[in-house]
């Protein structure tokens, strides 16, 4: 850009050295064919290098009109003024501290047409203007952001096609034309047209990549960020696309860094502040992201992503369920469509109250027929299975979720699916496979002693219960053990002395509970074994094997209130 400066300089000495300038022309139409004067071909080559409106080709444009022996010097300083101020326009980046033209401006058709779209007054030339009176309407675009521009931009764009010059400035204004109105497939493609056009016109890039964005192709808009020259790449509209485009990408470990420049450099800018609080959240630093989102409530409390971080981090970091479903419900009724916010909200939901757990069902059953591939709902829709003892769907869902094959924590709700569902050689493989992962898992060497016992491998299980129980572990963890060793005993006193030592280390051990009642039934003793049973109650009145004890003692006489 600072050639184009140089150059205009060197052709304003020699202009200013001329004398008895001829009239400036209004325009030309660029006439093509054979035959044509030298002078008439400069003038061509020069507004076609002006109308491609790249930065080299505008260099180009100064450098031709100061060395022609044949245009008038009137037309050349209108040539070389244009061109300079354009490039001022069209490229502010490259442009940087460059003053206005040290050359005032000539007076023509061309330069007032210019200087009006400018300053955000395009007119409409008449019907037999030439391409440049036609194409510098579409400039004021680079000005104005009303809609109203992109109209006046858009119109003017078209009647300047008519004359078939290739132009990457009026794409590039076509592009940001139609970006503005929303048009974004639109947008891309002017703006790609231009960059093919022209390598250096980097606007184009930028907004390729501005669309590649918003249409949700980040590693796409990397690769365009790319083709930029390093200089760009680092100057303020290029660390910008580039962060948008890390965002985009799911590269949030990188993004971060330049979302947070680009905000040290604007801190009003609301779609970075809330582009920061999502990475923050992410992180689960919910104290530094908090400041984001209350300042982004006064901008624009509706907007989905803001709804969503507002309930992760009532829920995540305040532990507050009730805010969390309350601004869930909030979002629902503004985007009831939107999957990431009904997978949440049947998360949420979830934890609930019996009609917001049907609610959680409903919104994981609707996530799910949008894609059956979804884990978070197929987990939702498995811990409602094994919550109503459905195992045999329990079963299916547990198949669903490692067709998937993608990774999934909660392997203990896969196994006693299948173990509720008498699947035992499912359920034996999945706890040798989870112990095998995670030693140091209570629940699944709990899972693995439990498939040796219902396998009938006795010696194997007392022989890893034994160990188990020589080592530490949590009271739950070892009630458990010692209900698993009741079953292996021979003896009725002798399981009767685990599971006794089963509720010592857990009385509301559900299992050992059952089992005591079911002893103390074995025995005639139905007082004793009402006093387990009626404990079990309280912890599971619902569940179909206790519901079943209690109505066999209800039918001996022995009722439970």
């Amino acid at each position: 850009m600072k050639r184009i400066a140089a150059a205009l300089c060197a052709a304003t000495l020699v202009f200013s050295s001329c004398a008895g300038d001829p009239a400036p022309r209004p325009g030309t139409s660029l006439s093509s064919g054979d035959g044509l004067s030298l002078a008439q071909k400069e003038r061509n080559d020069i507004e076609r290098a002006i109308a491609l409106g790249s930065p080299s080709s505008l260099e180009a444009a100064v450098g031709m009109a100061g060395g022609s022996s044949t245009l008038p010097v009137a037309d050349a300083k209108i040539y070389g003024w244009i061109a300079y101020e354009m490039a001022r326009l069209v490229y502010p980046e490259l442009a940087g501290g460059l003053p206005p033209s040290s050359t005032s401006p000539p007076e023509s058709p061309l330069v007032r047409s210019f200087i009006d779209a400018r300053n955000g007054k395009p007119a409409s030339p008449g019907p037999d203007a030439g391409p440049l009176l036609e194409l510098f309407p579409a400039l004021s675009i680079f000005r104005l952001k009303t809609a109203a521009a992109a109209g006046v931009a858009l119109a003017a764009v078209e009647r300047f096609n008519r004359f078939g010059i290739p132009s990457a400035a009026a794409d590039v204004a076509r592009g940001i034309a139609l970006e503005r109105s929303g048009d974004l497939k639109g947008a891309l493609s002017s703006y790609s047209r231009a960059e093919e056009l022209a390598a250096d016109c980097y606007p184009a890039t930028l907004g390729k990549a501005r669309m590649l964005v918003e249409l949700g192709r980040g590693a796409d808009a990397l690769a365009a960020v790319a083709a930029l020259s390093p200089t760009l790449a680092d100057s303020a509209a290029g660390r910008r696309i580039k962060a948008q485009a890390l965002y985009a990408a799911g590269r949030w470990d990188e993004a971060l860094p330049l979302i947070t420049a680009v905000l040290l450099g604007d801190p009003l800018d609301s779609r970075f502040a809330l582009m920061r609080a999502h990475l923050l959240v992410e992180r689960g630093e919910y104290k530094q992201a908090a400041p984001l989102l209350d300042a982004y409530a006064s901008i624009n409390p509706g907007d989905r992503l803001y709804i969503l971080l507002r309930a992760r981090s009532a829920m995540e970091s305040a532990k507050n369920r009730s805010a969390a479903a309350a601004a869930l419900r909030q979002g629902l009724e503004r985007y009831p469509d939107d999957m990431e916010m009904v997978l949440y909200a049947a998360e949420v939901f979830w934890g609930g109250t019996p009609d917001e757990k049907a609610e959680a069902v409903a919104f994981a059953q609707k996530a799910y027929a949008a894609d059956p591939a979804s884990t978070r709902a197929l987990k939702v829709l498995l811990s409602a299975d094994l919550a109503s003892g459905n195992y045999n769907q329990a079963a299916s869902r547990a198949d669903a979720i490692l067709a998937v094959g993608a990774p999934f924590s909660d392997t203990e709700s896969l196994y006693n699916a299948y173990r509720g569902a008498g699947r035992l050689v499912d359920a034996s493989r999945l706890a040798q496979e989870w112990r095998a992962r995670d030693p140091s898992s209570e629940a699944a060497a709990v899972a693995w002693a439990t498939s040796l016992v219902e396998r009938g491998e006795k010696a194997a299980a007392s022989d890893l219960i034994g160990k188990l129980l020589a080592g530490k572990g949590s009271p739950a963890y070892r009630s458990n053990l010692y209900w698993l060793q009741s079953r292996l005993q021979n003896g009725d006193d002798a399981a009767l002395s685990s599971l006794r030592a089963a509720l010592v280390e857990n009385g509301m051990n559900i299992e050992a509970l059952a089992a005591m009642s079911d002893m103390y039934m074995k025995k005639g003793d139905y007082q004793r074994a009402r006093f387990y049973l009626k404990q079990a109650i309280a912890i599971s009145p619902d569940r179909a094997d206790i519901v079943e004890r209690r109505n066999v003692l209800t039918q001996l006489g022995v009722a439970i209130p």
